[in-house]
């Protein structure tokens, strides 16, 4: 009995463990970029940044300009939809915004580990955010 009932809590305890994927559990946290795998982040203090709001509204900084649309999400699935953002002229990041607007809409899947949200394209590593302050 007390090996049954051992082996039900550690059920219990890896379940809790595991995270699962919606837009609950990535709402309401500022993620800043932190790995851009195939990419070179800019030399530069600004950063790209990512916010998921209320009624599937997506926003955030492409480095230098603001940018904001709807997201959906469906389980693991993620598509980011309407992005429309600023245009001012940013010599030092120019390149790097077009590429990361160009990720965030290549996009089609997510997971949270260990904390960190990671953004894939058919399986494939796109970018990686940390939780910003």
């Amino acid at each position: 009995m007390k090996r049954l009932f051992l082996l039900f809590v550690m059920a219990i305890a890896l379940q809790s463990c595991s995270e699962k994927m919606n837009g609950n559990n990535i709402a309401g946290i500022s993620w800043v970029l932190s790995e851009w795998p195939g990419q070179t982040m800019p030399n530069t203090t600004k950063k790209a940044t990512l916010a998921f709001g209320a009624d599937n509204q997506v926003s955030g900084k492409s480095f230098c300009n603001g940018f904001g649309g709807t997201v959906s999400i469906n389980g693991e699935t993620i598509k980011f939809n309407e992005l429309i953002g600023t245009m001012m002229y940013c010599e030092d990041v120019g390149q790097a915004e077009g590429k990361y607007t160009e990720g965030l809409r290549n996009a089609n899947s997510f997971k949270v580990v260990n904390g960190k949200l990671q953004l894939l394209q058919d399986g494939k590593l796109l970018m990686v955010f940390s939780k910003g302050e």
